[in-house]
């Protein structure tokens, strides 16, 4: 088990060993693409980046069929060993539909080239977890799951993620993203998590990297 705790104070960082611990797919000689899928998300949270959510600006397919369209044509922008296709939101899996057009599209385009990368992709995803158990969520996973890496996030206790990962009503929605968190899993062992501190939760910190511990969550990513 290890712990990455990500400071915007560098010379703070203690982290002996862990290039050598962390080997990342492909040696690192992979480009990434992200598709911001939609601005809308059944949450709330206190410290989200996004402002403005809306059910409105969602990305349409023929703006991703464009944008692969150009990646793939163009030799210069795809000479890297490998490619991690990455969504966000807002929360991705709301748009779950318009993703599996998307990645049907990408494996048929590097079929069709040819494309090096044609088995050497990912489809890469960071969810709040509510809707990982939804029958179209799970078939889109039995689908691509040999090229897929998905985190769910979960903040820690559920004192700590209820302060600050809220629906639009104030409720907290720790205990609708742990019941999602066995299949998970189950689906990717050795997955880990991003955990996010706010001044208000610092007092949580310890107690809530323990119990995510102890619910088989062996990487537990921390930034502020």
């Amino acid at each position: 088990m290890r712990v990455l705790v990500w400071s915007p104070f560098p010379n703070l960082i203690t982290m002996e060993n862990i290039k050598e611990s962390s080997k990342s797919w492909k040696n690192d000689e992979s480009k990434t693409v992200t598709f911001i899928v939609t601005k809308d998300c059944q949450l709330v949270c206190k410290y989200c980046y996004l402002v403005g959510k809306n059910s409105k600006e969602r990305m349409s397919f023929e703006t991703a069929k464009k944008s692969i369209d150009y990646l793939l044509s163009s030799p210069k922008h795809s000479n890297e060993e490998a490619v991690v296709f990455e969504f966000i939101g807002g929360e991705p899996f709301l748009e779950i539909d318009l993703i599996d057009q998307i990645c049907d599209y990408i494996k048929t385009q590097l079929y069709i080239k040819e494309h090096h990368w044609f088995n050497a992709y990912r489809f890469s995803f960071s969810t709040n977890g509510l809707n990982y158990h939804t029958n179209k969520v799970q078939q889109f996973i039995e689908k691509n799951k040999s090229h897929l890496s998905i985190g769910i996030t979960i903040d820690g206790t559920e004192i700590k993620h209820d302060l600050n990962r809220v629906y639009k009503d104030g409720r907290g929605s720790y205990k609708d993203v742990l019941r999602n968190i066995p299949l998970w899993l189950k689906q990717f062992p050795g997955a880990g998590t991003k955990v996010t501190i706010s001044s208000a939760d610092i007092p949580y910190i310890c107690e809530s990297v323990l119990h995510l511990y102890s619910l088989g969550i062996e990487e537990v990513n921390i930034n502020c």
